[in-house]
């Protein structure tokens, strides 16, 4: 618990008296502005973001409690956290935005898929520091995965920055091969579709022998969260873990034969390969 505290404390005193401008308050954007005022990461009055219509605006402000606004080269001006939560597609019509409006003094933080730190540095026309992120959709239950890498004008300190606010939604990892990116895509950011479709289909292996559909779904995710928890706590190998429930000549080796013979691991493998491949493809 000291430790946890502690950890806290140094989150806050990172982003302490920041201010920080989220241009694109959408799932991410919003959860994101969320998550540091709940956990008071940074005061409410710190942030402030943007959306890209009036009446979106207005319902964002409305809902977050912070300032909103349609004008993404007025919000970002001053700040010194400037996080780019918008989709690919919109990403050079906004960077065309903030040109001249973001200076070397500030920190930029883009979320967007396959936009390297480079395209943005290049966009924005200066030694900009560019720390990409991507992050994944369990950020909106307190339980993201975002990977962090720095581009060439960023420093530890703007890493840490970007730790701490990301921190606020999940855990961190940080690496320094921007290649990797891609490989971070296939896995974190499309792998939560990938649990789904494993709680599904085991919630429908319930309903067929007998458990009621709402008891199925419940019983398929407590148990994938728990067992991630594990993985996570122990620090065991997933083999290892797996080990221990397998009880010679009971249920769960069954169980894991007929997973095999279904060839349920060279299908989740083939998913992380080739969603890496279509994230290469639309970065080139």
């Amino acid at each position: 618990m000291a430790e946890a505290e502690a950890n806290a404390k140094g989150e806050r005193d990172v982003l302490r008296d920041k201010t920080i401008a989220i241009v694109g308050l959408g799932k991410i954007g919003g959860t994101l502005a969320q998550g540091l005022i709940r956990n008071r990461v940074v005061p409410k009055a710190n942030v402030q973001g943007s959306t890209g219509h009036e009446a979106s605006a207005r319902e964002a402000q409305e809902r977050l409690g912070i300032v909103v606004t349609t004008d993404n080269a007025a919000l970002v001006r001053g700040k010194d956290v400037v996080i780019l939560a918008v989709k690919p597609q919109t990403m050079p019509r906004v960077l065309e935005q903030l040109r001249g409006a973001v200076t070397e003094e500030q920190l930029v933080i883009t979320l967007a898929a396959a936009i390297t730190t480079r395209f943005v540095e290049e966009q924005l026309d200066g030694a900009i520091s560019v720390v990409r992120a991507m992050p994944n959709t369990p950020c909106l239950v307190g339980q993201g995965m975002t990977v962090l890498c720095p581009g060439r004008y960023a420093m530890p300190e703007h890493v840490e920055i970007a730790k701490a606010i990301f921190e606020a939604v999940g855990r961190v990892a940080v690496i320094d091969n921007e290649e990797l990116m891609d490989a971070v895509t296939g896995l974190s950011g499309s792998g939560p579709a990938y649990c789904y479709i494993v709680i599904e289909a085991l919630a429908e292996g319930g309903v067929k022998v007998g458990l009621p559909r709402e008891l199925a779904t419940l019983l398929a995710a407590q148990t994938m969260l728990g067992a991630a928890q594990m993985v996570l706590e122990t620090g065991e190998h997933p083999a290892k873990l797996k080990d221990a429930v397998t009880t010679p000549a009971g249920t769960t080796v069954d169980g894991l034969l007929e997973l095999e013979a279904g060839g349920v691991r060279v299908a989740l493998i083939k998913a992380v390969d080739r969603a890496t491949r279509k994230s290469k493809e639309l970065s080139r």
